[in-house]
């Protein structure tokens, strides 16, 4: 007997079977993966109809991930420090925020107030680490124009990190200002869920109400929590709510990371 024929068709039989049993197992992860992803897209769409059957509208969703971090600053008095280079206001400091009155008051361009007010940030004088921070539309009022510092790319959307200006009789006299000082990377950068993701699990939750509008949805930096004489930020998806019969509006946040809702109100008066 040919023992060495014999060893090379047990070899070949063995490759056969290898390769068939792997070939097996990748169409059957294939079949996994296709029906997982099916699911998905099942799921999805049916939430989206369940939002335009309960009259809930939105804009264009972007279903892309963005990444963010762990963020940690010390609370310290870096902005009191900072506030006694200033000139042209009158000045008070407690609790980590800084409240400043203009000698004289700023002229207001009603339907730009950035153009008023972008130079004067800018100008440390009269504005302490004004560099740091960017106007915001979302969170401006006819009373109040916003600016909010930014953190690593994107702006802060809590009472943390920015400067509220008081608008009166078309004029801005003063303002409010909390700054983030020192914020460090707590853990390398990590995906987030995406914009539409974060409205069906805020939907899923119920907090998105009958018969309303999501007026815009924004990424930025959130408080998450206090320790050790720091605080937590991480990225959190930020709504605006209006009601379509009321006309009342709600503010609401996700976890940007987890997906889970966030009880802290966005600052916007």
């Amino acid at each position: 007997m040919n023992f060495k024929r014999i060893e090379w068709i047990f070899l070949v039989a063995f490759i056969v079977l290898d390769f068939f049993l792997m070939t097996t197992y990748f169409h059957q992860d294939s079949i996994v993966e296709s029906t997982t992803n099916t699911s998905t897209q099942d799921s999805t769409a049916s939430l989206m109809k369940s939002l335009k059957n309960d009259q809930i509208s939105h804009g264009k969703l972007s279903d892309k991930s963005q990444s963010g971090y762990y963020l940690a600053a010390p609370k310290d008095g870096f902005l009191r420090e900072k506030a006694t280079q200033l000139h042209y206001v009158t000045w008070s400091y407690s609790n980590h925020k800084l409240t400043a009155s203009f000698i004289t008051g700023i002229k207001l361009n009603l339907t730009n107030p950035q153009n008023s007010l972008d130079s004067v940030v800018k100008d440390a004088a009269e504005v302490p680490m004004g560099k740091h921070y960017s106007f915001n539309d979302n969170l401006s009022t006819k009373n109040t124009i916003v600016y909010t510092q930014e953190l690593y790319g994107k702006p802060v959307y809590s009472s943390e990190g920015q400067i509220r200006f008081t608008v009166k009789d078309g004029y801005v006299t003063g303002y409010t200002q909390t700054y983030i000082h020192a914020a460090d990377i707590l853990r390398e950068k990590k995906d987030t869920i995406s914009q539409k993701r974060a409205l069906m699990w805020l939907y899923q939750y119920n907090k998105l109400p009958q018969n309303s509008t999501v007026e815009w949805c924004k990424l930025g930096y959130t408080k998450l929590l206090d320790v050790n004489n720091s605080v937590v930020y991480i990225p959190t998806w930020n709504f605006c709510i209006s009601s379509k019969a009321s006309g009342t509006v709600q503010y609401r946040r996700i976890n940007a990371f987890t997906g889970a809702v966030m009880d802290e109100t966005i600052s916007v008066k």
